[in-house]
């Protein structure tokens, strides 16, 4: 996924006027489908001006385990 996708995908929800709740307001999460854990997110700028989305594997995380 490029940043432009990022962008283009939350900007068809925020002008999707039958979508009034979209979850603006909760953190971003990433979620592992290989560990099912979801990891909290951060915007990091790096040394040579690119911008990253960064997880923190080392916080706990919420686990969901619904494989039989």
């Amino acid at each position: 996924m490029t940043w432009l996708d990022l962008y283009n995908f939350l900007y068809e929800r925020a002008n999707d006027i039958n979508n009034k709740n979209f979850p603006w307001q909760e953190n971003v999460e990433v979620f592992d489908f290989d560990t099912l854990r979801y990891y909290p997110t951060d915007f990091i700028e790096m040394p040579d001006n690119k911008i990253s989305l960064s997880i923190d594997t080392a916080t706990e995380v919420e686990t969901i385990d619904e494989r039989s």
